[in-house]
């Protein structure tokens, strides 16, 4: 056991050496998850500097998304004028085939996954934990491309013993 854990060892190390920017990595093809084709490409329309703005027109903040790991994720920024933060990291989960989302923020933990509904919208699914008490429930996003270019965020939430979404938050993001 312990020689097949080191042997393991030597292999990740020597791929990581190899990543490093030895000739044999130069040459190596680029990830199949940097590419631009389905599902890798799906949530590209947010790619960029935005906005934030509430449902009765106020701007309250400001996101920015980036292609980062040599575009295998997807990172996001976002702050409000009042001092909220979050960051989360998007990518394709290769075990499911869908996009995950890890999202967090002092108030909130969210980890959620799907892709594409049939109107172009990215809609996931999970979890949203409470860092403040624990508690936890089910969200949905829904991230929609309007045709102003603009993108349309809803988030909502529905606590385990009910069968109602109820709204979180619905605003716009306009690119700067």
């Amino acid at each position: 056991m312990m020689q097949s854990f080191k042997s393991a060892c030597l292999l990740i190390g020597m791929g990581l050496i190899g990543c490093a920017g030895t000739a044999s990595a130069q040459q190596a093809a680029p990830p199949v998850c940097g590419q631009d084709v389905a599902p890798y490409s799906d949530f590209d329309f947010v790619i960029g500097e935005w906005d934030f703005f509430a449902a009765d027109g106020q701007q309250i903040g400001t996101q920015t998304y980036s292609r980062r790991e040599a575009g295998c994720l997807v990172v996001e920024d976002w702050s409000t004028f009042d001092g909220g933060t979050g960051t989360g990291m998007t990518f394709v989960d290769p075990a499911t085939g869908l996009w995950r989302q890890v999202w967090m923020s002092p108030r909130f933990h969210i980890d959620y996954s799907g892709g594409l509904d049939e109107t172009g919208a990215m809609v996931l699914e999970g979890r949203l934990h409470s860092n403040a008490d624990g508690s936890e429930m089910q969200v949905r996003g829904v991230w929609a491309p309007q045709e102003d270019g603009s993108v349309r965020q809803e988030f909502w939430v529905r606590p385990d013993d009910t069968s109602d979404w109820a709204p979180l938050f619905v605003g716009y993001t306009r690119r700067r």
